[in-house]
């Protein structure tokens, strides 16, 4: 029988708690720690992502990702946004933002990546340098957020969740990481 966790946004049900084995593990702890030292993730202030066969790959809730370690990552095997429902496989709650990621995959196949972080400077410069803004402020982890989200991306690989932080989106985590540091070289 899976186990079951009721969280604040979305409940999660566990097909089993052993963390995730994927080749992309390492590389995906790599964005972590470089973002990580660059200041726009940290104590639960972002969440990375990469496109798994089954699913995706994500880093827990409530996790510093300066200091991540391969353990504290979750497999999101499925997601029911609108019943607000994941199953996941792995030892932690996965990301309070698991759904933003979930919707991401499911609206735009050719995207493999998707990092999430927060950033003063890019919130303030977005209307100048042209990047999509949310309409509307949403609560994190709900599909009010995911559909707003999805809504201000259109076909672009960048956006900023109105007062909250940004996404970056690729066809390979490098894209995703690196398409930051090009917005951040702009402000």
């Amino acid at each position: 029988m899976a186990e079951v966790y009721t969280g604040t946004k979305f409940r999660t049900v566990f097909t089993r708690r052993d963390p995730p084995v994927d080749g992309q593990l390492a590389e995906l702890i790599d964005w972590c720690h470089r973002w990580g030292q660059m200041g726009v993730v940290g104590d639960t202030v972002g969440n990375l992502s990469a496109r798994t066969p089954a699913g995706f790959l994500i880093n827990r809730t409530a996790g510093d990702l300066r200091t991540i370690a391969p353990g504290e990552f979750v497999e999101v095997l499925q997601a029911d946004i609108a019943g607000r429902v994941l199953t996941a496989a792995g030892a932690f709650e996965p990301s309070s933002e698991s759904m933003m990621h979930a919707g991401v995959y499911a609206a735009r196949p050719e995207v493999n990546a998707v990092f999430h972080g927060h950033s003063t400077a890019v919130l303030q410069a977005a209307d100048r340098l042209g990047i999509p803004v949310t309409a509307r402020e949403q609560p994190y982890g709900t599909p009010e957020l995911v559909a707003e989200l999805l809504q201000a991306l259109g076909g672009h690989d960048f956006a900023v969740m109105r007062h909250h932080g940004f996404v970056s989106l690729g066809r390979t985590m490098a894209e995703a990481g690196r398409r930051l540091e090009e917005v951040l070289k702009t402000i």
